[in-house]
């Protein structure tokens, strides 16, 4: 059984680009390492032309043009992590993150005790190594297959999705947390990213 779970992980490692870990001691490990060099910047795009952005600690969709396009508040950082654990094989963990106009740098998290998102004020560089398997601001990053569009599944809450939301106001979609069965893949969870 053992050969098998290391041939696995060996294969999963190899097509994820993740770290092979050395021991055993490594495999049992669930915490979340940074991969200092896999850090990029991307516009995280839905339909109808509307990018995620920051706006006074709140993360919703706009409608940007090209120009609009080259503020900060709109190019997020993904920031990947190394996780160890094999049941959480879909996607590659990763931390997002984006600066506002005032130069305040916000991490998207989980809010507590709803379903809500929050852009969480970063006072200090993301951490090199998260010592738990849930996080509030880690999430996986699922390729959705066939397609260059993503979704990104909470590890904090684990059957929930990064998803848009239209708000009172026809002109606000905001992001949310969405509840999504397993093995179904909900519109309003799928994302583009764009180069910036």
């Amino acid at each position: 059984m053992f050969c098998i779970l290391c041939v696995y992980h060996t294969v999963k490692c190899f097509l994820l680009g993740s770290h092979i870990p050395s021991s055993s001691a490594d495999l049992e490990s669930d915490d979340f390492q940074k991969e200092t060099r896999k850090c990029f910047q991307k516009m995280i795009q839905i339909k109808n032309n509307r990018f995620l952005v920051v706006d006074e600690e709140v993360l919703k969709f706009k409608e940007r043009n090209k120009e609009q396009c080259k503020a900060d508040d709109c190019r997020f950082n993904i920031q990947q992590y190394k996780n160890n654990d094999i049941s959480k094989a879909n996607g590659i963990a990763v931390i997002l993150s984006v600066t506002s106009p005032c130069k305040q740098t916000y991490m998207v998290c989980c809010k507590n005790g709803d379903q809500g998102v929050s852009a969480k004020p970063l006072e200090q560089p993301l951490p090199d190594q998260i010592r738990c398997s849930k996080h509030e601001a880690v999430f996986f990053m699922e390729v959705i297959p066939g397609t260059s569009q993503y979704r990104f599944k909470s590890s904090l809450r684990t059957s929930s999705y990064l998803s848009f939301e239209a708000g009172p106001d026809a002109e606000l979609i905001k992001l949310v947390l969405r509840e999504v069965p397993q093995d179904v893949v909900d519109e309003n969870t799928i994302m583009r990213l764009q180069a910036c």
